[in-house]
C-alpha cells in the first residue's frame, strides 16, 4: 500500500517493482506470479498508455534480473545499486517508446532528471523494503 501512495505522490515514479525484485531474490515464485498479475492490473488501470506497456517493462526487468544475477549475488547492495540503474534506464526507454509509438503529444521530463530520480527511488525503496523483509522473516512475522 505504501508503494502505491509513493507512486501517486511522486508523480509516477515506479515503487512497485522493488517488491517483485525482493520476491525474486528470495525465490518466492508463487508470490512473484500473483504480485506481477496484480501490479500489471493496477499499473495498466491507472496509466494512460495502451495495454501491454507494463507487461513489456516487467518482461525486460525479469530477463535482466536473471541475466545479471549470474554476475553478482542478488542480495548484495552493489547488485541493488547497479540493477536499479539498469531498471531506471529501462523504465525511461519503455516510457519514451510508448509515447512515440502511440503518437502522444506529451512533454516528457528530461532523461537527465527522470532517470536519476527513478534510480534513487529504486535504490532507497528496494534497500529499505529488503531490510524490513529480512527483519520480519528473522523474527518470524511472516
Amino acid at each position: 500500500m505504501a508503494s502505491i501512495w509513493c507512486q501517486e505522490l511522486t508523480g509516477g515514479l515506479d515503487f512497485l517493482s522493488p517488491g517483485l525484485l525482493i520476491c525474486l531474490q528470495m525465490s518466492q515464485w508463487g508470490t512473484v506470479l500473483w504480485m506481477t498479475t496484480l501490479w500489471v492490473f493496477i499499473q495498466e488501470g491507472i496509466g494512460n498508455f495502451e495495454f501491454g506497456v507494463i507487461i513489456l517493462f516487467y518482461t525486460g526487468m525479469y530477463l535482466a534480473f536473471f541475466l545479471s544475477r549470474w554476475l553478482l549475488e542478488p542480495g548484495n547492495f552493489l547488485f541493488i545499486f547497479l540493477f536499479s540503474l539498469i531498471l531506471a534506464i529501462w523504465n525511461w526507454i519503455i516510457v519514451l517508446g510508448a509515447v512515440s509509438f502511440q503518437e502522444l503529444h506529451v512533454l516528457l521530463p528530461s532523461p537527465w532528471k527522470q532517470i536519476p530520480l527513478q534510480w534513487l527511488a529504486y535504490v532507497v525503496h528496494w534497500s529499505i523494503s529488503l531490510a524490513l523483509f529480512r527483519r520480519s522473516v528473522k523474527y518470524g512475522h511472516l
